[in-house]
């Protein structure tokens, strides 16, 4: 395999201005840049990851571990975390849980053994509550949730505020004359930080504006869009279809409204949706969902910035104790044409 040696007697460049190229800094003539670039691509030279982080403290490597990528807002995480990786000179890795808490683990700690700089984790449930909660206490790899977090635990964050969007959309459907609404939520995931987190928002706004709240809980299925049509189609069949619902997500309110236009029920003249997430709104459904934007590419560079800042204090020999690290980014409210005026 190609070396530095090989494409220093190419170029007539030394080392260091070839290892300043391989590691993308700035300080390099572009004409240097180019005969380096050009040399790779003759000596079909490869970066020997392995052989970089044994002579260095950094492994170079972005670790990130999901539950499922059938999920859209865990599969758009993906492409901001490469670009990020590649912006500061490392590669990254990711795994999914596929839901199953032994697949979390084993991938968590297969990219801690992989010497990597720091460790993305979405959580897939509860279910290793106990071993995030040892890891907080002796790992010394930098571990950041992403979205979900769990209460009590001393491990660096970056989420949705949830508490603030079920605030706006109660807010928002009160000033559109409704004094009732329904909460569909999954049983099953419920404790998971956001959906906790929006569903008691929810029922604590509408206690202090004086809305009805019904909270209906389903089984998971393959997919919220599924769970969603199929919560539709039942109340739709037995005539229990409210006139306004809260779908935790905008898959589940998606396959929801999916029913209704196959069952002819109108929307939002029959029953109103209130949204969650602005993944599908714009596109999907025959009217734009009135939903809650979560910003969540801002909680993607919220995490990544947070790594940063822990990186660099490390650097300078502080603990990072000084640093924030538990941060809530606030989205906003959309309005959109699914929600009717009472």
């Amino acid at each position: 395999m190609a070396s530095y040696n090989d494409i220093a007697k190419l170029t007539g460049l030394s080392l260091g201005t070839i290892s300043n190229v391989m590691q993308g800094k700035k300080n390099v003539k572009e004409s240097s840049r180019q005969k380096v670039e050009q040399a790779i691509e003759q000596l079909g030279y490869r970066v020997n990851y392995q052989a970089r982080s044994l002579a260095s403290e950094r492994g170079n490597l972005i670790g990130l571990v999901v539950s499922t990528t059938e999920n859209i807002a865990e599969s758009s995480i993906l492409l901001p975390m490469e670009n990020f990786a590649e912006k500061h000179g490392s590669r990254i890795i990711w795994a999914t849980s596929r839901n199953d808490k032994d697949r979390e683990r084993k991938n968590c700690e297969a990219m801690l053994s992989s010497k990597a700089d720091c460790l993305f984790v979405f959580l897939q449930s509860l279910e290793n509550e106990a071993y995030f909660r040892r890891l907080a206490e002796t790992e010394k790899t930098p571990i950041i949730l992403l979205a979900r977090y769990i209460d009590g635990i001393d491990m660096p964050y970056a989420a949705v505020d949830n508490w603030y969007a079920a605030q706006q959309m109660v807010e928002y459907v009160y000033k559109k004359g409704h004094r009732s609404l329904t909460y569909l939520d999954i049983a099953e995931e419920s404790m998971l930080s956001p959906n906790r987190d929006r569903r008691k928002g929810v029922i604590r706004e509408c206690e202090q504006m004086g809305i009805a709240c019904d909270v209906i809980r389903f089984p998971v299925g393959r997919n919220d869009c599924e769970v969603g049509y199929k919560a539709a189609e039942g109340m739709i069949r037995s005539g229990t279809l409210p006139k306004l619902v809260f779908p935790r997500d905008d898959s589940f309110a998606v396959g929801f409204y999916s029913a209704c236009m196959r069952y002819q029920v109108r929307v939002p003249e029959d029953v109103s949706i209130m949204s969650f997430g602005k993944f599908f709104s714009d596109y999907i459904t025959p009217k734009p969902l009135s939903t809650f934007d979560r910003k969540f590419d801002r909680v993607i560079d919220t995490a990544t910035g947070l790594f940063l800042e822990i990186a660099e204090a490390r650097k300078n020999g502080s603990d990072g104790k000084d640093i924030r690290k538990k941060i809530f980014v606030k989205g906003s409210l959309v309005e959109g044409e699914t929600v009717a005026d009472v």
